[in-house]
């Protein structure tokens, strides 16, 4: 796939059944390596792993996407259903080198299109207050923030939706404006 201007040229964009080992640990190592690393973060999955609480593996309906140059695992995307209408994308990684070249934005608009074409009315994730490339990068995309939490394990998150349908997305608009116009008198 190229992009007219060629800042996505030699780079191919497709579904995957699982990301190349040992590269996708490798770059998931590096696309997260700004986030300090804490031991008690690890020693909580490592307990939760082991428990009769373990956090499902099955991801019926999961899409994975893999930006390649080459046959190298440049980027990547996963997404999986959350609920009956919601497809979340759970996590996504760009190369340090690759990225603010659009990679990202052309994962996102295929987890939209694979979402519209699945019959999900909304692809929904969360990431970290701070995050702000990721967070523009999707709002420009036609996200818009649609909450905010706190995570014992990742901090604060904001919240962002797409919503899929034309006429979700009217409704929301509708929904989403002041009740009345305020005019200039009434302030």
């Amino acid at each position: 796939m190229t992009s007219e201007r060629g800042v996505l040229k030699d780079l191919t964009f497709r579904l995957v059944e699982s990301f190349p080992e040992p590269a996708f640990s490798a770059l998931s190592r590096a696309a997260f390596a700004d986030y300090e690393p804490s031991q008690l973060l690890t020693d909580v999955l490592a307990q939760e792993a082991t428990t009769h609480l373990k956090i499902s593996t099955a991801d019926a309906g999961g899409v994975r996407i893999g930006c390649f140059r080459g046959e190298m695992l440049v980027a990547w995307t996963y997404a999986r259903p959350s609920g009956p209408h919601q497809l979340a994308m759970i996590n996504s990684g760009v190369a340090a080198a690759e990225r603010r070249a659009g990679i990202y934005s052309r994962l996102v608009g295929m987890v939209v299109e694979h979402a519209s074409a699945q019959g999900h009315a909304a692809v929904v994730s969360r990431h970290a207050a701070n995050n702000n490339p990721v967070i523009i990068a999707k709002l420009k995309l036609g996200f818009f923030v649609s909450g905010f939490e706190y995570s014992e394990v990742y901090g604060p998150l904001v919240r962002l939706t797409c919503l899929v349908g034309e006429l979700r997305r009217k409704l929301h608009h509708t929904r989403s404006r002041p009740i009345r116009r305020i005019d200039a008198n009434d302030v």
